[in-house]
């Protein structure tokens, strides 16, 4: 089974820009998420085509599972 965190922001054109972590701690909390996300979005971190990550939007953990055929 395969994890990833889903961190979804809006950006200054009013878009959403989202970047994945795969893997993310299993103790992982909305605390946590959120105070990173929020660095992100006031150090200005990644530059994007759609302009500045301005706010949060969401955060999710998605967990996928593979079934083998063959």
């Amino acid at each position: 089974m395969a994890k990833r965190l889903v961190m979804t922001f809006v950006t200054a054109q009013g878009t959403n820009s989202s970047m994945t972590v795969d893997e993310p701690k299993d103790e992982l909390t909305e605390a946590e998420v959120r105070t990173v996300m929020e660095s992100i979005i006031t150090q200005n971190v990644f530059n994007t085509a759609k302009g500045d990550l301005t706010e949060i939007k969401s955060a999710e953990i998605i967990t996928t599972t593979e079934q083998i055929l063959i």
